[in-house]
Order: C-alpha cells, then sequence, then structure tokens
C-alpha cells in the first residue's frame, strides 16, 4: 500500500476525531471524556488498551517484548473556557491517526502508543513511568512532537541535544523582626537579605556560567508588608530557572540555598528555601534522531526538514527521553488563516492539514526503523 494514499483516504476521518476531542477539551488530571474517546477509538482499531495513572491511556498493536512508543499529551488550558489552547488535541490525533494508518497498512512489529494526563500541570509522564508505561513490552525507542505556531504546515523541525529547558521553582522566605520604621535599629528588616539575595544570585550566575550553556534565573513575586511605617516580619520570594544541562541545573538549586542563607546571616535574618522541582532538559538522543532526520528529509523533502532553535518553555516529554532513546519534533501548523498566534493564547488554531504532515512523518520514520524493533 502506498503510505501517502492510505492517509489521504482516511484524513476526513481524522479532521472530525480531532474535532471531536477538542470539543470534549478537559483539564489536567480529570481528562475522562478525552480518556473514553481514546480509548473507543483504539478499541475500535483492535488495539489492545489499558490505563495508567488515573487518565492515562496505553494502547498495544502486535504484542511482542519490545515496542517503539508514540506518546501524546491529553490535557487542555483555562483559556477562553477549557480549550485546547497548545494543541494537545493535534497530538492526540496524529498519535490515534498513526495507529489507523499502521493498522491499515498491516504493519507486524509491536508500537505502543501513550496518551498522557497533565503536562499542563504537575506532570502524568513521571507518574505513568513509576507504574511501568515502558514496560511490558519494554520500549526501545520512543517518539514525541508539538505544534508550533508560525512554523509553516508541511515543515517540521528537529535536532538532537537539548531542544526545550527544565523548569524548577523556588519560594525563599527571609524571616525578621517587624517593628516601626521609625525604629529600623530595633527590627531585623528582611526586605535587606532579600535584595542582597537577588543581586548575590544574579551576580553568581552571570559570572560562574559558561555563556554557551544559557540558563535563565527569573525572580517574579516579593511581597513584604503593606503600610509605608510598618516592617514586616518577613519577605517573601519566588521565582524559576531553567537550564538545558542537569549539571548546571543541580548547581543552581545549591547556588539558591547557599547563598540566601549567607545573606540571612549578613542581616541577622533567617531563611527558609523550598524548590519545587519541575521538569529536566528535554534532550533528543544523537543516533535516532539522525535516523529520524534522514528518513524525514526523504519524504518530506530535505528543505521542509529545519533545524530548531532551543526554547526555555518545558515539556515533560523529558521524562521519558532520560529514560530510553527519544526523538522529539515540532510540527508546522501555520497556513494563510490559521497557526499564527502562540501556544497558551486565547484563539489559538492550527491549520488541519498539519495532521496529514505528523502522520505521514511519524508513521514513515516507524516504517524505516521496522528491523530495529
Amino acid at each position: 500500500m502506498n503510505l501517502e494514499k492510505v492517509i489521504k483516504d482516511n484524513i476526513e476521518e481524522l479532521i472530525q476525531l480531532r474535532k471531536k476531542l477538542g470539543d470534549n477539551a478537559e483539564l489536567s488530571f480529570n481528562e475522562f471524556k478525552t480518556s473514553d474517546i481514546i480509548e473507543n477509538y483504539l478499541k475500535e482499531l483492535n488495539i489492545s488498551t489499558g490505563k495508567l495513572f488515573n487518565t492515562g491511556v496505553v494502547g498495544i498493536l502486535n504484542k511482542s517484548d519490545s515496542c517503539i512508543a508514540i506518546r501524546a499529551d491529553m490535557d487542555a488550558l483555562p483559556v477562553n473556557g477549557v480549550t485546547h489552547a497548545c494543541g494537545h488535541d493535534y497530538h492526540m490525533t496524529v498519535a490515534l491517526g498513526c495507529a489507523l494508518i499502521l493498522k491499515k497498512l498491516g504493519f507486524k512489529k509491536c508500537i505502543k502508543f501513550i496518551f498522557q494526563p497533565g503536562e499542563e500541570d504537575t506532570g502524568g509522564a513521571a507518574p505513568m513511568i513509576k507504574e511501568g508505561v515502558l514496560k511490558n513490552p519494554d520500549v526501545k525507542y520512543i517518539v514525541g512532537f508539538h505544534v508550533w505556531p508560525n512554523l509553516e504546515v508541511g515543515k517540521i523541525e528537529v535536532a538532537s541535544g537539548p531542544s526545550m529547558g527544565s523548569v524548577d521553582d523556588f519560594y525563599v522566605t527571609f524571616k525578621g523582626k517587624g517593628g516601626h520604621a521609625a525604629m529600623p535599629h530595633l527590627c531585623k528588616n528582611p526586605l535587606y537579605p532579600s535584595i542582597d539575595f537577588i543581586q548575590s544570585i544574579n551576580n553568581k550566575i552571570h559570572m560562574e556560567n559558561d555563556p554557551l550553556n544559557s540558563c535563565v534565573l527569573t525572580f517574579s513575586s516579593m511581597n513584604a508588608g503593606t503600610a509605608p511605617n510598618v516592617i514586616a516580619d518577613c519577605a517573601k520570594l519566588s521565582g524559576t530557572f531553567r537550564t538545558f544541562d542537569n549539571e548546571l541545573r543541580k548547581k543552581i538549586k545549591e547556588d539558591i540555598k547557599n547563598i540566601s542563607k549567607l545573606s540571612a546571616e549578613k542581616y541577622n535574618c533567617e531563611v527558609d528555601v523550598k524548590i519545587k522541582d519541575g521538569y529536566p532538559p528535554l534532550v533528543s538522543d544523537k543516533a535516532l534522531t539522525d535516523k529520524f532526520i534522514n528518513a524525514t528529509k526523504k519524504t518530506l523533502g530535505e528543505e521542509n526538514v529545519l533545524s530548531l532553535e532551543k526554547t526555555f518553555a518545558a515539556e515533560d516529554f523529558a521524562f521519558f527521553a532520560e529514560e530510553v532513546p527519544s526523538v522529539h519534533f515540532r510540527l508546522g501548523i501555520c497556513d494563510e488563516i490559521k497557526g499564527k498566534k502562540p501556544l497558551h493564547a486565547t484563539g489559538f488554531d492550527a491549520a488541519d492539514e498539519a495532521l496529514y504532515y505528523g502522520i505521514y512523518a511519524t508513521v514513515n520514520f516507524i516504517l524505516s526503523m521496522e528491523n530495529e524493533i
């Protein structure tokens, strides 16, 4: 069978499926209707299914000891009500479309389809891994993707190495002794160690970090008191830091703890630090990515397979990529009318034609890897 023709013959069905998923958009960890739609579709294809981490769905085509996996995220955002303003309805449809096309092609090797909840919240990838989503059968390789605004339909962006950043949030509270602002000598003003900490951590990162290994540390909130004549008992800071390197990520965590302690001691205050671990950097395996690029250039054309620019936006597919060799690509969704608004924006949309190219690139790659599963 001709791959292009099989996809084209079934694309209208998949466009309607995408609309159905969009009409039933649900927030993180509440993807109950979404989960049912996915499971029912896979069952209609006679693909075995199971549930993991409440709303997560796993489908397995052709039982074996090892497989290639395709992952799609399921949750929506509280944008203009509840909508798929990050394009996850397209991600799910591409994965389900791959299941449909591989089934129609009579593909004999094992493929696992992973539909993961909660990407926009605390993440569903790590809990699904903990519950065994990469086992029985063992996932040998995994493919992920994300729709990308202002990238033309028919084009993809992909590169080995890091493509998206880690994300960790920090909360630092300096505890002093409040009192009358006219009598500061009787107080321990927590604003001063706060200011010292902000300056010191920014200086340290600027001086010590290799500029070719970039990172971002941003203070986004500072709260201490409400009146001009009252010194508060405490000052609360919060922010986020992003890296493309786990060693640098680890170092920044230690720097936040150590420098905040020194700033507190300098002003005879106390400090409490909480760091909320988020997602690691998303790193695509070089060997697998090279194979994906070579296979995709033969079908989409060299001019349509572009390198990507890294972004400090985060993606919990990174947890899968830490466990098994992975490739993660960006799918163009922009035509003359749609696909121009940024991810997470009100009115985000995408050209339905992107579904064809997402399925085409992914299935073609899987066919090229048939002898390696």
